[in-house]
């Protein structure tokens, strides 16, 4: 009996072995990593929350900050990928269209073979306007709500299920390469936090007709919670590629708000959505991209549809280069608790 249980033992490693070895050699057919180099990349990139509200009449009402755009640098070294940006502040005849907009925003994003984490908190204070039934004359400023603020918290996240053949990191830090056309089944999820508020009604009375006035609000908090299946995919023609993923799902939120009439809780089933889009050109060494990413929370209270939309829009351009001395260790080899170093191999 003891000499079966050995031997059912030995068979059950052998098998995990073969199987991540055969893994191994799939994945090796349609990614390749950079073990051996660093990469420095300059950036620009924009980040930004919105918010609609709409009428069943489909008309909508959208609050925009303005800019918000950075420029800066990103780095990936001991295995570990970091970017700094520095805001720029809009010109002066952006600022007399769309206004003046304060902002801070943190974010944190750390993308594995298997998953991707997106921590982040904003605050905006200072949006303008757009009316979808009355469009602005180019060149004519915008209606400005300088008194509201906004403020936005959360964890995004996405699984991917097949990551021998589907890369998120390289159509998003350029750590790996995709180098043929693959795809995979993901999910996506999030935990949100939302404040607003505002010195008088959101929409106020010159909209009250059109949306009514009990779900006018000068205070509105809400919290979500959403997982979403959906698909993504990169096609790959030598070293060019394309990026794209979509995933749909329910989302819980939980809805505070104060209007006309009173405060008012809610609890409703509404929908999360997170896109993302990506392309450029990846090489050995070379490597450039623009991405986009967004994710949107609708909920719906009284007659009215109410959607905040955090985005994020990035352009890179960047160069590989072969480690040397120090740069030739991962960060964790690095730390003083570790006795014996060891440099990575590929």
């Amino acid at each position: 009996m003891k000499q079966l249980v050995a031997l059912a033992f030995v068979l059950s490693i052998a098998i995990k072995t073969s199987l991540a070895q055969n893994s191994d050699s799939i994945r090796s057919h349609y990614i390749t990593r950079f073990p051996n180099y660093f990469f420095l990349w300059p950036l620009v990139k924009q980040r930004s929350t919105s918010f609609d509200v709409k009428n069943q009449a489909n008309q909508k009402l959208t609050y925009k900050p303005n800019g918000d755009y950075g420029l800066g640098f990103g780095m990936y070294i001991f295995e570990i990928g970091f970017e700094v940006t520095f805001s720029v502040a809009p010109k002066p005849s952006s600022q007399a269209i769309y206004g003046h907009s304060k902002s801070s925003d943190l974010q944190l994003n750390v993308l594995g073979k298997s998953f991707g984490l997106d921590l982040f908190t904003q605050h905006y204070s200072g949006f303008y306007l757009n009316d979808s039934n009355k469009p602005i004359p180019p060149g004519m400023p915008y209606p400005e709500r300088p008194d509201i603020s906004v403020w936005n918290t959360g964890l995004n996240g996405i699984y991917i299920f097949n990551k021998n053949k589907y890369s998120l990191r390289a159509a998003y830090n350029f750590s790996e390469r995709q180098l043929r056309s693959g795809g995979s089944f993901i999910l996506s999820g999030t935990v949100n936090t939302f404040s607003l508020r505002a010195d008088s009604a959101v929409y106020g009375n010159n909209y009250s007709p059109a949306f009514g006035t009990t779900s006018d609000f000068v205070k509105l908090d809400y919290t979500t919670l959403s997982a979403a299946p959906g698909y993504a995919h990169t096609l790959v023609f030598k070293n060019l590629f394309i990026n794209a993923s979509l995933s749909i799902g329910p989302a819980n939120h939980w809805l505070n708000y104060q209007s006309s009439t009173g405060s008012k809780s809610e609890i409703t089933l509404n929908s999360f959505a997170d896109f993302r889009l990506a392309f450029g050109y990846n090489s050995d060494r070379f490597f450039t991209g623009i991405s986009y990413v967004a994710q949107s929370r609708n909920i719906k209270y009284e007659k009215l549809e109410f959607t905040s939309t955090n985005t994020t829009f990035k352009m890179v351009i960047g160069y590989r280069f072969k480690e040397f001395g120090i740069l030739k260790y991962r960060v964790w080899d690095l730390l003083p608790s570790k006795k014996n170093k060891t440099k990575k191999v590929d």
